[in-house]
């Protein structure tokens, strides 16, 4: 890891995603690296966007003290999503739980997640986990949805619909009134028509939107800024 952390320095890259697979209790087993971390953080300007699943406090408390500079962490409303989705004896309160865990350590930025669609293509649930983001107030809220993937469970599902989406991003604009709200990169992309809708309907930013939808939005009078970064350090 820092040898590739040290690579990317030299090439001018300003952050990177760590990511990785999940063990049987949905934690990614990022807090082996945490001294690598360190290190990484303590000797280049590279910014760290860290997705880490269900971790307990104890080591949320670690990670957070290694330097990382923000936490992606996916949240669920529904129960049965996550035992037939993900296939975890977790409920949603415990995907809650994280981003309060690291709030409350001290983090420096946490961007909760929702899969809009991930149950199938269908809206499950996706405003449940918006109510529950109401009692943490989260400064960033990324939106991704449901690609349907070769040679998985869901291959032949069709994406969730524009309807769809738009109805997530409203519930999420009206119930969380102060918090950045951005379309994040996994995300199906065979129709790019509606990202302007997405825009009007209350976002403040897409992870690489379609050259048309950039003229049309400033066609429509809107600023645009770009960023070269993940969707939680924007």
């Amino acid at each position: 890891m820092i040898e590739v952390a040290e690579a990317l320095a030299e090439r001018g890259a300003q952050g990177f995603l760590l990511s990785g697979g999940s063990d049987s209790s949905g934690k990614v087993r990022m807090v082996d690296f945490a001294e690598a971390i360190e290190e990484i953080k303590s000797t280049t300007d590279l910014k760290v966007n860290a997705h880490i699943g269900l971790t307990p406090i104890d080591e949320i408390q670690q990670l957070v003290r290694c330097g990382i500079d923000s936490f992606s962490v996916d949240i669920y409303g529904s129960e049965e999503t996550i035992h037939e989705v993900l296939g975890l004896n977790a409920c949603p309160e415990d995907y809650i739980g994280v981003v309060e865990g690291l709030q409350k350590s001290g983090a420096n930025v946490v961007a909760p997640h929702i899969c809009v669609g991930i149950h199938g293509g269908r809206i499950g649930g996706e405003n449940a986990a918006i109510e529950r983001l109401k009692k943490v107030e989260p400064d960033v809220l990324a939106l991704i949805s449901l690609i349907p993937t070769k040679d998985t469970e869901y291959h032949s599902v069709s994406p969730p619909s524009k309807d769809m989406v738009l109805s997530v991003i409203r519930k999420a604009r009206a119930d969380l009134p102060d918090t950045k709200l951005l379309l994040g990169c996994m995300r199906s992309k065979l129709d790019r028509s509606s990202e302007f809708d997405f825009v009007e309907a209350g976002l403040n930013g897409i992870v690489m939107p379609a050259s048309s939808t950039v003229e049309r939005l400033k066609g429509g009078g809107y600023t645009i800024k770009k960023r070269s970064v993940c969707c939680s350090l924007v």
